[in-house]
């Protein structure tokens, strides 16, 4: 997966910390940024955790789930 890196302004607290180390304020910080399209297309790849392993029966796939022992049951 692809990852840019941006740069943006210090918050409060990066610059409270840096007083409190001793070090110079930052005036400005490095953030890695994951595309969005990058995201959806790692999660629509990605297996699901709920999904039915293959050879397996459907009925004792939902057995399994409805006593919590596979996978969340989806929503």
């Amino acid at each position: 997966m692809e990852r840019k890196t941006r740069t943006r302004r210090p918050t409060s607290a990066e610059r409270l910390a840096a007083r409190a180390l001793g070090q110079a304020e930052p005036e400005e910080v490095a953030v890695d940024v994951t595309p969005t399209a990058a995201l959806i297309a790692e999660r629509l790849t990605a297996p699901r955790k709920s999904a039915k392993p293959a050879g397996m029966q459907t009925a004792e796939w939902f057995a399994l789930r409805v006593r919590g022992e596979a996978g969340s049951p989806a929503a």
